[in-house]
Formats: C-alpha cells, sequence, structure tokens
C-alpha cells in the first residue's frame, strides 16, 4: 500500500506542471487497481488548495476532480482520526517539520502503510528517521528543473 502526497496528486490533476507526466500514471494505477494506494482526507484538501490558489484552476473544475476521485472504489481514503491528530503532533514536535508532513507520515504509521510517494524533501527525511518507504516518481533530472 501507498500513501500519495499532495504535491504528488496535485502534479498528476494539473496537466501543465513539468511534473505531470511522471505522477499522472500512478494516479492511474491506483484509479484501476494497478497498485494500492491511499489518500488521505488531509491531502485531498491540500491539492484542492495548491491547484486552485497556486496553479490557479478554476475552483469548479477542481472541487469537478475531487469529487470523482474520492468516489473511486479503488484508493483507500484514510479519515483524520483523533489518534492520527496526536501522532502527528508529536512527530511535528520531535522532528521539527510542518504539522501537514507530521499528518501525513502519523497517518501512514497509523494505518500501517509503509511506503509514502512524494517529491517533498521533508516527507523523505521524515520516512528515513521513521523507518518507512519513500518513493519519488519524479526522475533526478525532472527535480532538478523544478529548482530553476
Amino acid at each position: 500500500m501507498r500513501l500519495i502526497d499532495a504535491d504528488i496528486l496535485s502534479y498528476a490533476l494539473f496537466e501543465k506542471h513539468n511534473a505531470h507526466p511522471y505522477c499522472w500514471p500512478i494516479l492511474l494505477d491506483a484509479l484501476h487497481g494497478r497498485i494500492r494506494a491511499a489518500l488521505t482526507s488531509i491531502t485531498l484538501l491540500e491539492s484542492y488548495n495548491s491547484l486552485v490558489y497556486d496553479y490557479l484552476v478554476a475552483s469548479k473544475e477542481v472541487a469537478h476532480k475531487m469529487y470523482g476521485l474520492s468516489q473511486s472504489r479503488r484508493i483507500l481514503f484514510i479519515p483524520t482520526t483523533g489518534e492520527a491528530v496526536r501522532k502527528a503532533i508529536e512527530i511535528a514536535e520531535k522532528h521539527h517539520v510542518r504539522s501537514f508532513d507530521a499528518n501525513l507520515v502519523a497517518s501512514a504509521e497509523v494505518n500501517n502503510i509503509s511506503i509514502i510517494v512524494s517529491n517533498d524533501r521533508h516527507i523523505e527525511r521524515l520516512c528515513r528517521e521513521r523507518n518507512l518507504i519513500f518513493e519519488n516518481p519524479l526522475p533526478k533530472n525532472a527535480r532538478e528543473r523544478m529548482k530553476t
């Protein structure tokens, strides 16, 4: 099972992003059941926010995509629970990271998910420190192009 981060979901849903060609296949594989994947409720909200406010995609279009995605029977949708929030706060304090990043890791741990798919170096560090598997679908040259 893979837990998909908001950056990967946003890149997958924004066709004009340089990372789209690397992230879209992951979402398709999840939607078609070729890989087991999960999304947290917070990830959906973060992606909505990023698409609307950072990439300036029309809110109705993003809402339509998110609604359709949320109807998938092949993707596991993880709600935010009190247990996950408490663990996220502990992780945020211990590892000095944003609560959203800590929530992703806490959600993985609480739900026994060992793989996190992300392009976020903070998530990469957290995975290393908490013995989770970090998968970045973007090749190094694509990551370098995104930095400039």
